[in-house]
């Protein structure tokens, strides 16, 4: 990648040409604390900046830069969760919120999700909404190929057993 070489204007073109699916899978990791997307995607790219060098042809840039925006997600859901704990520490009950995206998917779904691990929901998310290959999947997500493939199945077939389920029961 020519932006390795401290070419701005190439770096400013794998941003532009990233921004979306950084921003959605963002939003996506985010759920109910959205106030801090645009901070998150922002981190995201200032890492991706300083961390210029170590990028590996190995992947395409915006694989690479997914997987940037991963940790971002999980360091920040990590200060949240430690923010809320000690909160909770003086108080007690906190509300959940629920996102726009989540409010999009039909309650009887998010119920089914959330039942599901993070890293099944996440491979699902990353293959069937914003479309990656298994193989760009896997350097997202720091594991091999199969394992990828393995969680979007059983995530897949999970969900489709939910909703044969669900049908079976409207029908009676």
């Amino acid at each position: 990648m020519v932006a390795q070489d401290g070419d701005d204007r190439a770096f400013t073109r794998v941003v532009v040409r990233a921004e979306q699916d950084v921003r959605r899978f963002c939003a996506w990791q985010l759920a109910s604390d959205r106030t801090h997307l645009d901070d998150v995607v922002q981190e995201t790219f200032v890492r991706a900046f300083r961390g210029l060098g170590t990028f590996r042809a190995e992947s395409s840039g915006v694989a690479w830069l997914l997987s940037i925006a991963r940790r971002a997600c999980l360091d920040h859901h990590d200060r949240e969760r430690r923010q809320r704990l000690s909160r909770e520490v003086v108080r007690e009950g906190a509300q959940s919120e629920v996102s726009a995206e989540q409010a999009l998917v039909p309650v009887e779904w998010r119920e089914h999700l959330a039942r599901l691990s993070a890293e099944h929901v996440e491979a699902l998310f990353l293959v069937r909404v914003l479309g990656h290959t298994y193989d760009e999947v896997a350097t997202i997500l720091g594991c091999p190929r199969g394992t990828v493939q393995s969680r979007v199945a059983r995530a897949r077939a999970s969900l489709a057993e939910h909703l044969r389920d669900a049908h079976t029961r409207d029908a009676s």
